[in-house]
């Protein structure tokens, strides 16, 4: 019988002295020993894996649940615009054939492409170029969003426009977009969806 005490304990000099021996552990087959390395990789893989999924789904979650769902995500073609005077009266602009070539592409990404055409010397439409840092938008909420716009070399201007969509139209609705010299009065920009 082994006892597995010191020499020098208080308990071994009560059990007939007997020094204890290191344990020994079996020599494990080398087929066993490799099955283990194997479950544990299988289950350090199956960690990984499932920490990735958890990781990376909650922001896909969150950012495409913003972008691919949110109705401001299109091209949107330029339409008229109505100013509504504090008198009562309004005054409507029909687009022109520059404006009608012109767009809005609100992207998932949270950023804008501008296509505008201006009218050139012979009354034709040409090309107009934007010199833009960044151009971005974000929703603040239903029919509230923030669009942030920076060209090179000025200042980052940000509005926040009030926004309805009604079928394939788009109406960013302004309550100080006008001003007669004396006061602000509201404006309201129409958009039509091209895509």
């Amino acid at each position: 019988m082994m006892a597995w005490f010191s020499r020098n304990s208080p308990c071994g000099r009560f059990r007939n002295e007997t020094i204890a021996k290191p344990l020994q552990t079996m020599p494990r087959k080398k087929s066993s020993l490799k099955q283990t390395e194997f479950n544990m990789r299988k289950i350090t893989l199956l960690f990984i894996i499932t920490l990735l999924t958890f990781s990376c789904s909650s922001d896909d979650d969150n950012g495409t649940e913003q972008n691919t769902t949110d109705p401001i995500v299109a091209k949107w073609q330029f339409g008229k615009v109505v100013y509504l005077y504090n008198d009562g009266t309004e005054n409507t602009i029909q687009p022109d054939m520059c404006d009608l070539q012109s767009n809005y592409n609100f992207i998932a990404n949270n950023t804008i492409e501008l296509t505008s055409y201006i009218e050139d010397n012979n009354g034709g439409c040409e090309f107009e170029i934007t010199n833009f840092e960044y151009f971005n938008w974000t929703k603040i909420e239903n029919g509230k969003y923030r669009i942030t716009v920076k060209n090179v070399g000025e200042a980052e201007e940000v509005d926040i426009e009030n926004v309805t969509f009604e079928g394939n139209e788009m109406i960013w609705k302004d309550p100080e977009g006008g001003f007669d010299g004396t006061e602000f009065y509201p404006v309201h920009n129409y958009f039509t969806k091209i895509n």
